[in-house]
């Protein structure tokens, strides 16, 4: 009977040890003359942009819609590609996500939907240890090495180790401002690179998210001269133009 409880205890540990480390990812690219606006699991991800990913999604199915948006609803001399002044939904499935799989969404130029998927191949990044419960937690640190108590290196960006446990919480959360979120509770405690910033911002599945982080997380920057890398994380020059034009302003 030992033996067998034993044999369960190490069942349950494998597979906790194991999980998160190779959840589904989704990406959705749209190659059509109109915007789209998805939503996934009834919650809008995405408006405008051409492309995004969703990574670390739970495996099972998610319900996935897709809108061709219309930028012409106010304009009756006009209609979209798709024949009227709303959007229009041309995609609503529910989509399984398998673990470890990478589904790909594309709406090519005509609106027509497109789905493929192939095999995860990022299994190097140290998935087993993204568990918050061992590193302390972001702000009740219990073991005096949570990210909520590092006052004393404030004006040291964060070494190594704690910067790639940062990193690897930020790619779990799935949706961007959930990403925000947790990084507006760990910077203002804990000095970054420039460096730094730009591996976060890269993190971000939209532009204008990424450059609200390029932002944000300025202030909080130890090498604020080297701050013009941050700008190779971004898409469009109109967003380098932005952060450009914010950092000249800004004042501590």
């Amino acid at each position: 009977m030992n033996r067998i409880f034993t044999l369960v205890a190490f069942l349950l540990m494998a597979t906790a040890g194991f999980a998160g480390w190779d959840d589904g990812r989704l990406s959705i690219t749209s190659m059509s003359v109109n915007p789209v606006r998805v939503m996934v699991d009834g919650r809008q991800v995405q408006v405008g942009n051409r492309e995004f990913q969703i990574s670390n999604l739970n495996p099972g199915y998610h319900r996935v819609q897709i809108y061709a948006v219309n930028n012409n609803n106010n304009n009756n001399k006009r209609r979209g590609i798709f024949g009227n002044n709303r959007d229009e939904l041309i995609y609503n499935t529910n989509v399984n996500i398998r673990r470890g799989m990478h589904t790909d969404i594309v709406v090519n130029r005509f609106g027509k939907v497109f789905v493929d998927e192939q095999a995860i191949d990022n299994r190097n990044d140290d998935w087993n240890n993204r568990d918050d419960r061992n590193n302390g937690g972001w702000g009740n640190d219990r073991n005096n090495d949570g990210w909520g108590n590092d006052r004393n290196n404030r004006y040291q960006p964060m070494d190594y180790q704690k910067f790639q446990q940062l990193k690897q919480s930020v790619e779990r959360s799935n949706f961007d401002d959930n990403k925000m979120e947790l990084l507006r509770s760990v910077l203002p405690n804990n000095a970054v690179s420039a460096q730094q910033v730009k591996e976060l911002v890269q993190l971000m599945s939209f532009e204008q998210n990424k450059l609200e982080l390029a932002k944000y997380a300025y202030r909080y920057t130890t090498d604020r001269n080297n701050y013009f890398i941050v700008n190779d994380a971004f898409s469009y020059g109109t967003s380098k133009t932005e952060l450009t034009r914010y950092i000249s302003s800004y004042r501590d």
